[in-house]
C-alpha cells in the first residue's frame, strides 16, 4: 500500500515537473506571437537598488516571486508619454496579483520625472536612475523600453518602443503560474550589464560638422550617421531632431542609406543657418525609429557638437585689418557707389524671401498629392508641421500644434476629414500671404534709375 502511494507521488511529481518545463518552453511562442523579442537562453536580471519617486528606495528582486513587466522611460520621451497610461492601466487591472509593473525613469532631473509620473498619474512603483547606470545595464540607451522577467529573476523577453501593454492581458493569463517556475532557480544576478544576444541592441549614430568654418547667414551642415546591427528590414528610420538653441534653424534634411561590414547605415545630412554670432551647442540629437517587428516608435538620444557661428561681412574683419580695409575704400569710384546703391535696392524684394515663398508653396502642393493619393495620415502631418513654421508668436498655438504633431507622429492619429480640409485651407492663405509682390520688383529698378541719372 506504502509503495503504491510512494508511486502515485513520483508520478505526480515527474507529471508537474513535466508541466513546468513544458509551460516555459512555451512562454518563447507565446512571446513571439505577440511581437515580443525572446530571449534565448533566458539571462539573470541585473538586480539594482535605486531611490523610488514617492520616496525611500527598493530593489528590484523586492519582486521575486511575480512576474515583472520592467520598463524603462523619461519625460522627454514622446513614445513613453503614448505609452504610460496603458501600463498604468495593467497596473490597476493586475495590482495585487502575480504581475508587477515596475518603471525606471532615466531622466537626468528627478523633479521632471516625478512632474511626468504626477502628470500622468502613475501609481506603480517608479524607480530614478539617479546616475544612469542601471539603464546602461539594461541598454536602455533607446526608449521605452520594456523587459519580461519571470519569477524566478530571470529576463525572459524583451520590447522596444511604444505599445498598448493593456491589451496583451490574453498573453498574461497565458504564463505559467507562479507555482510551475522554480524560484530557487539562478535568477537575480549581481548588478552588472545584461548578457542579452547583439541583435538586440539598438540604434546609434556619429554626429559630426561638415564644414571647418561658419558664418552669420550661411548654410552649414551636420552629418547624422545612424547604424545598427542586423538587417536593413528591421528597423524603419525616420529623420532625426535636433534641439536647436533660439537664433539656429533648420532650413533642410536629406536621408541616404548603405551598408558596410554587415552593418546597416543610414545618413542624414541636416542643413543648418545661424542668424546671428556665437558659440551654439546643438545638443542633443533625437534619433527615431520603429522597429518592424513592433510597429511602436522608438527615441534615443545621442550626444550633438558645439558650432562657433563668426560674423559675415565687415563685422568679420578684425582690428588689425581695418586700416588697410580703409586704405582701399578710399580708392573706391563714385561709380562704385552707384553700384553698392543699386544693390541696396534690389533688395527691395529679398531672394531669401522669394526662396521660402517658393519652398513653402512646392510643400504645399506635395500635400495636394499626398490627398490625391488617399494618405491622410501623411497628409495631417505634413500640414501641421507648415501651421507650426508659419505660425506667429502665440505660444499656446504654438504648443497646441507641437502637441499635435506629437500624436500624429506617435500616436496614429488622423484628424476627420473636416479638420484637413481647414487646415490646408489655413495654410494656403498664410503661404500665398508670404507671395513677393513682382511689382515691387520694377518700382525698385525704375527707383535705381531716378537716383542714378
Amino acid at each position: 500500500m506504502r509503495a503504491r502511494v510512494w508511486r502515485r507521488t513520483l508520478v505526480m511529481a515527474l507529471a508537474v515537473e513535466l508541466a513546468a518545463v513544458m509551460s516555459m518552453a512555451d512562454v518563447g511562442d507565446l512571446l513571439r506571437q505577440n511581437s515580443i523579442a525572446v530571449v534565448e537562453p533566458p539571462v539573470g536580471a541585473a538586480d539594482f537598488n535605486l531611490p523610488l519617486l514617492a520616496g525611500g528606495s527598493g530593489s528590484l528582486s523586492d519582486f521575486q516571486g511575480q512576474w515583472v513587466l520592467l520598463t524603462f522611460w523619461a519625460s522627454w520621451c514622446g513614445p513613453c508619454r503614448m505609452e504610460m497610461p496603458t501600463l498604468e492601466k495593467l497596473h490597476q487591472q493586475r495590482e495585487g496579483s502575480a504581475i508587477a509593473v515596475v518603471g525606471v525613469s532615466v531622466d537626468s532631473s528627478r523633479e521632471l520625472a516625478a512632474s511626468f509620473a504626477n502628470e500622468l498619474q502613475l501609481s506603480f512603483p517608479q524607480f530614478w536612475d539617479e546616475t544612469g547606470s542601471v539603464g546602461a545595464d539594461y541598454r536602455a540607451s533607446a526608449i521605452p523600453l520594456t523587459y519580461l522577467i519571470d519569477p524566478a529573476g530571470q529576463v525572459v523577453g524583451t520590447s522596444r518602443g511604444a505599445r498598448d501593454w493593456s491589451m496583451l492581458e490574453p498573453m498574461l493569463d497565458s504564463l505559467p503560474g507562479v507555482a510551475t517556475v522554480d524560484i530557487a532557480s539562478a535568477g537575480y544576478t549581481q548588478p552588472g550589464p545584461l548578457e542579452l544576444p547583439a541583435v538586440l541592441d539598438p540604434p546609434t549614430a556619429e554626429v559630426l560638422l561638415v564644414e571647418e568654418s561658419h558664418r552669420v547667414g550661411k548654410d552649414f551642415h551636420l552629418d547624422i550617421r545612424m547604424h545598427w546591427v542586423g538587417t536593413l528590414e528591421e528597423y524603419l528610420p525616420q529623420p532625426p531632431k535636433v534641439r536647436l538653441p533660439e537664433g539656429v534653424s533648420i532650413e533642410n534634411i536629406v536621408a541616404s542609406t548603405d551598408s558596410r561590414e554587415g552593418g546597416n547605415v543610414v545618413s542624414y545630412r541636416v542643413t543648418l543657418r545661424a542668424n546671428r554670432a556665437g558659440s551654439f551647442a546643438l545638443d542633443p540629437v533625437e534619433l527615431r525609429y520603429i522597429p518592424r517587428s513592433t510597429g511602436a516608435p522608438v527615441v534615443s538620444l545621442v550626444d550633438g557638437p558645439t558650432v562657433d557661428i563668426q560674423p559675415s561681412g565687415l563685422k568679420a574683419v578684425k582690428p588689425g585689418q581695418v586700416a588697410l580695409a580703409g586704405g582701399v575704400l578710399t580708392l573706391l569710384t563714385g561709380a562704385t557707389l552707384v553700384y553698392l546703391r543699386r544693390g541696396s535696392a534690389a533688395e527691395a524684394v529679398p531672394d531669401s524671401e522669394l526662396e521660402r515663398y517658393q519652398g513653402l508653396r512646392d510643400r504645399f502642393d506635395a500635400c495636394r498629392a499626398l490627398r490625391l493619393e488617399g494618405r491622410a495620415g501623411e497628409l495631417a502631418l505634413t500640414l501641421a508641421e507648415l501651421e507650426l513654421e508659419l505660425a506667429d508668436d502665440d505660444e499656446n498655438e504654438r504648443l497646441r500644434l507641437e502637441g499635435l504633431i506629437e500624436s500624429l507622429r506617435f500616436g496614429g492619429q488622423v484628424p476627420p476629414s473636416s479638420e484637413l480640409d481647414r487646415a490646408q485651407r489655413s495654410v494656403e492663405r498664410q503661404i500665398e500671404d508670404l507671395r513677393p509682390d513682382p511689382d515691387q520688383v520694377v518700382r525698385s529698378r525704375l527707383q535705381i534709375g531716378k537716383e542714378t541719372s
